[in-house]
């Protein structure tokens, strides 16, 4: 989701313009409730792999704090990898404005020991008391599924720190198959879910999140936050859509925020000026994005979609 490209190939509204922020900063982008939770979240989000990636520190947490000065509100990140480095650094750049954002982030452990490993580490990078909201991180197949709520499994875990008040919410997420989601959902009460929603997630006929989970998780009142908005860049590289069109499209579905991932100030300001000012797309306009994905390679734009789970030499994951 980063949106790092050669100057010459920015893909940018240049009529957008960063003062068109400023004057609703801070904390002044559009705000929706994220679904039963009632926390109050900006449309756009911070996705934090960028911000770990990144090799100057100082310059990751300045992107961070640029980040809520121009009205993000919601920061996502997970424990591990680069992540895990993310979370550090928006400890390092948001611990004295704690109380006015929602910090968000996810483990991929499956048994209670190796997840409580993962919440400690969050919880100390962060440095707060409580995570606002703690997902079960990509979910894949259906023993993934079986595997999370067996005794001794990350449900027992964070059922547990629930009760001890250093998880508020709970959510889920995942990008590999709709019917995993629905799955899922059925099984718990859960809070949120995060979820690929694109223009080429739209105009994929045959296995769309937009179309089969995304009406699901609105039954259930459940938040709901984009991912993949520029399918991880491919859609930019081929042109297939410009980063207002991904960002409108997403937006003007009814979800509450949208993860992107940035890692340079003036393309903080720049997307934030997209965000501030929003106007949803017509059905019509929607309709000609999707007829337009629906024309492509989608194997090669949405490739998480079509990982191989059977192969004899083991499950091949295409891209993540």
């Amino acid at each position: 989701m980063s949106l790092a490209m050669p100057d010459s190939r920015r893909l940018f509204l240049q009529t957008a313009t960063a003062a068109a922020v400023a004057a609703a900063a801070p904390n002044g982008l559009p705000k929706r409730t994220l679904g039963k939770t009632g926390l109050e979240v900006s449309i756009l989000g911070l996705g934090g792999a960028r911000i770990g990636n990144l090799d100057d520190g100082k310059a990751a947490r300045d992107v961070v704090r640029r980040c809520y000065d121009l009205g993000v509100t919601y920061f996502d990140a997970a424990a591990a990898g680069a992540y895990g480095l993310s979370q550090s650094r928006y400890g390092a750049a948001l611990h004295d404005v704690r109380d006015k954002i929602v910090l968000a982030t996810k483990t991929r452990h499956r048994t209670a020991p190796q997840a409580q490993l993962d919440l400690d580490q969050s919880l100390s990078n962060f440095r707060t008391d409580r995570i606002d909201l703690y997902q079960v991180h990509n979910v894949m197949t259906d023993a993934d599924i079986d595997n999370v709520f067996r005794p001794g499994g990350l449900m027992e875990m964070i059922e547990k720190a629930k009760k001890a008040g250093k998880i508020r919410f709970v959510g889920f997420t995942g990008h590999t198959d709709p019917r995993l989601h629905n799955k899922i959902m059925a099984r718990y009460n859960f809070d949120t879910v995060l979820l690929p929603l694109s223009i080429t997630d739209g105009g994929n006929f045959q296995k769309s999140f937009e179309s089969e989970t995304l009406p699901l998780a609105r039954k259930h009142n459940l938040g709901i936050i984009a991912m993949k908005l520029f399918g991880a860049g491919a859609i930019l590289k081929r042109k297939a859509a410009t980063v207002a069109e991904c960002l409108s499209y997403t937006w003007s579905l009814p979800i509450h925020t949208a993860i992107v991932g940035i890692e340079q100030l003036d393309h903080a300001a720049e997307v934030a000026s997209l965000a501030a000012s929003h106007k949803p797309l017509n059905a019509a306009e929607m309709d000609r994005l999707r007829r337009r994905a629906a024309s492509l390679e989608l194997a090669q734009l949405e490739p998480w979609k079509y990982n191989d789970f059977s192969a004899p030499t083991g499950p091949i994951y295409k891209a993540d």
